[in-house]
C-alpha cells in the first residue's frame, strides 16, 4: 500500500523537528509514526526501528518498505545520510509534499470523481430494472458491464506490466492532448523538485542527483528524453547544455536553467521551474476536470434516462 502525500508531509515534518532538537533517529521514527494513523507507514516504521537499533542508516532500515514509499523518497533520505545534512533532507521533504499538494490533489479528482459517477450510474440503471421488474435484463446489464469492465481492467493490467507494453502506452500519452501536457508537467515537478532536493543538499555528484531525480519520473517516454542529458552531465559538460538535449523540455526551462548555470543560481532557478510547472499543471487539469467531469455527468444522466425509457415501453 502507498503512503500518501499528506501523510509523508506530516511523517517528514515531524522528522525533521525531533532530528533538529537532537533526538536519535530510533527515537524520532516512533514519535513521528505514532502521530500519525496510517497502518502502511506504521509498519514500515516498526521495521526500520529494529533495523537502526542494529547500526543500519536510516535509508537502509527503510528500504524494505520501499514500495511504499515514492521513489524519490528513500534517496533524497540517502543523500541527506551522505551529505551529512539529514535534518535538511526532512525538511526539504517537507517542503516538497507541501508544494506539491494541490497539484496532486487535482490529479487525484481528474479520476476520482468521474469514476463515482460512472458507478453511481450504473447502480442507478439497475436499481430501475430491478424496480420495474426487469430481473432478466438487469443481470445481463451487471455481467456486461461489470462483468466485462472487471475482465477488462485485470487484462490491461496484467498487460500494462510488461515493459513494452507500458512504454508504448507512455509514449501514446505523450501524443494526445491535455494528456500530453499532465504528463509532461507531473514527470517535471516530480523530477526539478528532486532534482533541486539533492542540489540542495550538496556534496553529491552530478550525476548521482541525476539519477535520484530520474527515478521519480513514472512515464518511460518521459524518463528516456531526460536521459539524454545524463550523458553530458557524466562527461562534465554544462547545465544548460544538457538539459538542451531532450525534447519535452519547454525552451523557457531550458533557458531559466542555461541561465541559473551561468549566473550561479541554478538553485532559484530550479525552484522557479518547479512553481512554473505546478501552475502550469494546476491550470491545464483544471481546464480539463471543467470538460471532462461535464462530459462524464451528461453522458451517465443520458444512460440512466435511457434506461428508464426501456423500463417504461
Amino acid at each position: 500500500m502507498t503512503i500518501d502525500n499528506q501523510t509523508l508531509r506530516l511523517f517528514a515534518g515531524s522528522m525533521a523537528r525531533c532530528l533538529a532538537a537532537g533526538l536519535p533517529p530510533q527515537k524520532a521514527l516512533k514519535l513521528s509514526a505514532g502521530r500519525i494513523p496510517s497502518p502502511a507507514l506504521q509498519s514500515a516504521v516498526l521495521m526500520a526501528v529494529e533495523r537502526v537499533d542494529q547500526g543500519q542508516p536510516l535509508s537502509e532500515a527503510l528500504a524494505p518498505a520501499a514500495k511504499s514509499f515514492p521513489r524519490h523518497f528513500l534517496p533524497v533520505i540517502e543523500a541527506g545520510e551522505l551529505t551529512g545534512r539529514q535534518t535538511e533532507a526532512f525538511q526539504m521533504l517537507y517542503l516538497h509534499y507541501t508544494r506539491i499538494g494541490p497539484a496532486c490533489r487535482v490529479v487525484r479528482n481528474t479520476w476520482l470523481y468521474p469514476s463515482v459517477c460512472i458507478v453511481f450510474g450504473w447502480l442507478i440503471r439497475t436499481g430501475c430494472l430491478v424496480w420495474f421488474g426487469k430481473y432478466q435484463a438487469a443481470l445481463h446489464f451487471v455481467e456486461l458491464t461489470f462483468g466485462t469492465t472487471l475482465l477488462l481492467l485485470l487484462a490491461g493490467w496484467q498487460l500494462f506490466k510488461l515493459p513494452p507494453v507500458k512504454r508504448a502506452v507512455d509514449f501514446t500519452l505523450l501524443q494526445l492532448p491535455i494528456l500530453r501536457e499532465t504528463e509532461i508537467r507531473l514527470g517535471l515537478v516530480l523530477f526539478f523538485s528532486t532534482f533541486r532536493l539533492a542540489y540542495e543538499s550538496g556534496g553529491l555528484h552530478v550525476v548521482r542527483m541525476f539519477d535520484l531525480a530520474l527515478a521519480t519520473v513514472r512515464n518511460a517516454a518521459l524518463r528516456e528524453d531526460l536521459q539524454s542529458a545524463r550523458a553530458i552531465l557524466a562527461r562534465q559538460g554544462s547545465f544548460g547544455e544538457a538539459f538542451n538535449q531532450p525534447e519535452f523540455l519547454d525552451d523557457d526551462i531550458k533557458g531559466l536553467i542555461c541561465a541559473g548555470s551561468l549566473g550561479g543560481q541554478l538553485e532559484e532557478s530550479l525552484a522557479q521551474i518547479v512553481e512554473q510547472a505546478t501552475w502550469r499543471l494546476e491550470l491545464t487539469l483544471q481546464v480539463f476536470n471543467q470538460f471532462f467531469q461535464r462530459w462524464i455527468v451528461f453522458s451517465v444522466a443520458m444512460s440512466i434516462v435511457e434506461t428508464l425509457l426501456i423500463c417504461l415501453q
